[in-house]
């Protein structure tokens, strides 16, 4: 069992490292794009807010620990599920990343996790998955049509009244605000990064401890070791992800790129803190600059790369639950 344990906190510490590279455009991507802040900065102020993101999804902890079924503490189905859900979303996060494909490393781990669950539940080695897992199913699905829907809506929505605002000042005084808008929402963005993704991983986490039965795993160094795992991620960059947020979907003035990404960071709060919902920063990206997008006259977006990215985010769903579904059945008897 210890042996288990420390293979699948091996497997956390890449799972962070992939996500943080991953996900870094997210933050970085516009502000880069709009010389809002030079690239090294850019991944240094981002790494520096994922780590305090990190630390902060530490309070998530003691309710995500009381939450957990019984069945599995102490019984092993924790770090089969919470292995699993890390080399499966590890995997795919590196698929999708050699294609330049902006996916969400928050729904592949929930999504393998679910499956993982499913497995256990058919071979009877977690009998509480109905109780336990449609919640989180839920939560899931609710967070990714939110926060597409809500991130394309009002991006669109303001430009309209920020371009009134805009009609009389000059290009370069609008350009200039706007390049401040995008340094101070890179942070945001990163910081909201850090909250989410944080708390998906330090949920995973519980898995693997409650699987070791371990008495308590609320303890300060875990989300401190999140944050550090993330921030070290982030310092590598994800540039390929980059070019696609921002040469392949729509060309942005920085008016509009410094909306969509204050939407976008606006979004990872609500979603922690107020909706308390697994909000993906990829998703709330890609979406917010789509609206933002749309709503300009010399320009449109590339609905044929938008399909493609969206083909991505539904195929993460299944292939991350197909996967991890097969996996976790064939290891069961190892419990």
């Amino acid at each position: 069992m210890t042996m288990m344990l420390v293979v699948v906190l091996a497997l956390s510490v890449v799972y962070g490292l992939v996500n943080g590279m991953r996900d870094a455009p997210n933050a970085v991507a516009l502000p880069v794009r709009q010389r809002a802040l030079t690239p090294g900065a850019a991944l240094l102020l981002a790494a520096a807010m994922n780590l305090v993101g990190g630390v902060l999804s530490g309070g998530f902890m003691t309710a995500a620990w009381q939450g957990l079924p019984e069945e599995l503490h102490g019984g092993g189905q924790g770090l089969l599920l919470a292995g699993v859900g890390f080399l499966v979303a590890v995997g795919w996060g590196l698929f999708t990343w050699s294609r330049g494909m902006p996916v969400s490393m928050t729904h592949s781990i929930i999504s393998a996790v679910l499956g993982g669950s499913l497995a256990l539940a058919i071979t009877g080695d977690l009998g509480l998955y109905a109780d336990w897992s449609a919640g989180l199913l839920v939560a899931m699905m609710l967070g990714l049509v939110l926060s597409v829907l809500l991130a394309w809506f009002l991006s669109w929505l303001l430009v309209t009244p920020a371009t009134w605002l805009a009609r009389d000042a000059a290009p370069g005084t609008v350009n200039h605000g706007s390049r401040m808008a995008l340094a101070v929402s890179a942070a945001a963005n990163a910081l909201g990064h850090g909250v989410q993704s944080g708390t998906r991983m330090t949920f995973v986490l519980l898995l693997a401890f409650a699987g070791a039965g371990a008495p308590s795993a609320v303890d300060w160094w875990v989300p401190l070791s999140v944050g550090t795992v993330l921030a070290a991620g982030t310092l590598f960059g994800g540039w390929r992800i980059a070019h696609t947020l921002t040469e392949r979907i729509v060309d942005l003035d920085p008016l509009r790129a410094g909306i969509a990404s204050l939407v976008s960071a606006a979004l990872l709060f609500v979603g922690a803190y107020a909706l308390h919902l697994p909000l993906s920063s990829t998703h709330a990206t890609v979406a917010s600059i789509v609206g933002a997008g749309q709503n300009q006259p010399y320009t449109s977006v590339r609905w044929p790369a938008v399909s493609r990215i969206v083909a991505y985010w539904v195929a993460t769903l299944l292939v991350c639950a197909g996967a991890a579904l097969l996996i976790t059945a064939a290891g069961s008897p190892l419990l």
